[in-house]
């Protein structure tokens, strides 16, 4: 990805600040017991002075128990949700260079009309190309989802509408162009008093990679595609409503980050393309909030390929009273399962 890198090594450190600026020659030797000390087990706490601190007599590192008191963060462990946790992770890990930072901005305030209220914003992220099985992507790996049609995106926005009709605007991305310019001439003809926001400038290689994007885009580089990938996140950041695609960690990404670091006040996620580890979980219902949520259950926007399947919209209990008015045919309340 960083082949080529015009900004510094061929490395993450191309794009992204380095993750610490410390070095070996740094640490202290184990027996140095002044300025070292080497934990008995995973439980044990330890002298916050000493400078240097081993985890395990061994080779290999061992995971602490008290993960929370490595960091400055007040409070204990139950004070913190994982989902908080682990957006604050990615945003440090992901931490742009300042000239990335500066293509960023630029390419953001192209793209962002300035009267875009988040609160009234759905965002539609498209993960289609190399990720939809039976692919003809030459070099990519095989295909992890059955990618829904266009129309289940569509069908997602209204469902919203009937909800929040004060929706103006949506947000839409994709690394497959074709995908995305279909969905746009969808959204004209279907929803044509919805405002679209694309990103301007946008890559979209065709491939959820930009290894061989000399492949795929002609005149390209790769430091684009970073930066298209980029501010399509920062885009969806301004939304409250999305239609994601779980089994895409792409898509999943979007979700948990603007759960977190997101404009609006509260995030609902209708998932089509659902997966079910972890970070899909938290990014299609922020379960990890320690809050009371609602599960609908839905009847698929696919239901002559899948009948009787359920398409899950987690929602909060400010939301509850809106989704009961609404009348949503075939729509079925139940008790979410506790955190």
């Amino acid at each position: 990805m960083a082949k080529g890198c015009q900004h510094g090594p061929e490395t993450r450190e191309c794009y992204f600040e380095p993750l610490t600026h410390c070095q070996l020659s740094h640490v202290n030797p184990a027996n140095d017991t002044i300025n070292s000390y080497t934990m008995k087990n995973e439980k044990e706490d330890y002298d916050r002075n000493k400078r240097t601190v081993y985890t395990s007599h061994k080779l290999w590192f061992r995971l602490i128990n008290k993960k929370y008191s490595w960091t400055s963060l007040p409070g204990i462990e139950r004070d913190h949700s994982q989902i908080q946790i682990m957006a604050s992770m990615l945003a440090y890990y992901f931490q742009p260079k300042p000239w990335l930072r500066q293509q960023i901005d630029e390419r953001i305030h192209k793209s962002i009309p300035a009267d875009l209220n988040p609160e009234r914003t759905v965002g539609v992220p498209i993960r289609r190309s190399d990720k939809c099985f039976g692919h003809n992507v030459t070099g990519s790996a095989r295909g992890e989802l059955d990618c829904p049609p266009l129309e289940e995106y569509l069908q997602g926005i209204r469902h919203f509408l009937l909800f929040d009709p004060l929706i103006e605007n949506v947000i839409v991305t994709s690394e497959d162009k074709t995908a995305c310019d279909e969905f746009v001439v969808l959204m004209k003809k279907e929803l044509p008093s919805l405002r679209v926001v694309l990103n301007v400038g946008d890559v979209q290689q065709g491939t959820g990679s930009g290894s061989k994007l000399e492949s795929y885009v002609q005149g390209a580089a790769n430091a684009d595609v970073v930066a298209s990938a980029l501010t399509s996140l920062h885009l969806h950041l301004r939304a409250k409503y999305f239609i994601l695609t779980t089994k895409s960690t792409w898509t999943s990404t979007i979700g948990v980050m603007a759960r977190v670091y997101g404009f609006a006040t509260d995030i609902y996620a209708i998932d089509i393309g659902k997966n079910t580890n972890a970070f899909s979980a938290y990014a299609r219902s922020g379960k990890s909030l320690c809050e009371s949520f609602f599960e609908f259950k839905l009847p698929s926007f696919d239901c002559l390929r899948k009948p009787h399947s359920l398409t899950y919209v987690t929602i909060s209990p400010t939301y509850l009273h809106k989704l009961q008015n609404a009348h949503l045919p075939g729509c079925m309340c139940t008790n979410g399962p506790n955190d």
